[in-house]
C-alpha cells in the first residue's frame, strides 16, 4: 500500500473544510432571510434616510387584480407635476405591469410619505405616450433610447 504525500491529505482536509463552511453559510442563509435587493431599498424609502433614494425612487403599493394580495415595489419614475411616469425596465419579461391595463387605485411613498392615485398603463399607440415618454426621458437622458413597450402613469390625488 502506497502512502498518501503529505501535501495530498493536507489538501483533502482544506477541501472538507471548505466544504463545510459552504454548507454552513447555506443554512445560515436559510434561516436569517437576509433583507436583499428590494427590501433594502424599501428600507431605505421607509426610513428618515430616505432622501438618499427619493429623488429617484418610490415605492409602488398596490393590489393583484387576479390574487388580491397586496404588493409592494420599488420602481424609479419621472414627476410631471401631479402625475408620475414608471417604465417597467424589461417589460417583457415584469408582469407586475399588468395590473394596470385599467386604471386601478395605487399608494406611492414620495419624499417619505404616503400619496394616492390611480395607475393605468399607457400603450406606445397612445396618444400620452409620447408625452410620458418625453417625461421620463428629460429626467432620465441616458436611459431614452432604452425606453419602448408600456409605460405607467400615475395620477396623484390632491
Amino acid at each position: 500500500m502506497a502512502r498518501q504525500q503529505p501535501d495530498t491529505r493536507v489538501h483533502g482536509v482544506i477541501a472538507a473544510l471548505d466544504e463545510l463552511r459552504r454548507q454552513a453559510v447555506r443554512r445560515a442563509r436559510v434561516h436569517l432571510k437576509m433583507p436583499q435587493g428590494n427590501a433594502i431599498v424599501l428600507a431605505v424609502l421607509r426610513s428618515r434616510a430616505h432622501r438618499l433614494l427619493s429623488g429617484s425612487a418610490i415605492e409602488l403599493r398596490y393590489v393583484g387584480r387576479r390574487s388580491g394580495r397586496q404588493y409592494v415595489l420599488p420602481v424609479q419614475y419621472a414627476s410631471a407635476g401631479d402625475h408620475l411616469v414608471v417604465w417597467p425596465q424589461h417589460w417583457q419579461r415584469a408582469t407586475w405591469w399588468r395590473n394596470f391595463r385599467t386604471p386601478q387605485p395605487a399608494t406611492v411613498r414620495l419624499t417619505g410619505r404616503p400619496h394616492e392615485g390611480v395607475a393605468r398603463v399607457v400603450d406606445p399607440g397612445d396618444p400620452q405616450w409620447h408625452a410620458a415618454r418625453q417625461t421620463y426621458a428629460m429626467r432620465w437622458p441616458r436611459m431614452a433610447p432604452h425606453v419602448t413597450g408600456p409605460l405607467v402613469l400615475i395620477s396623484l390625488r390632491p
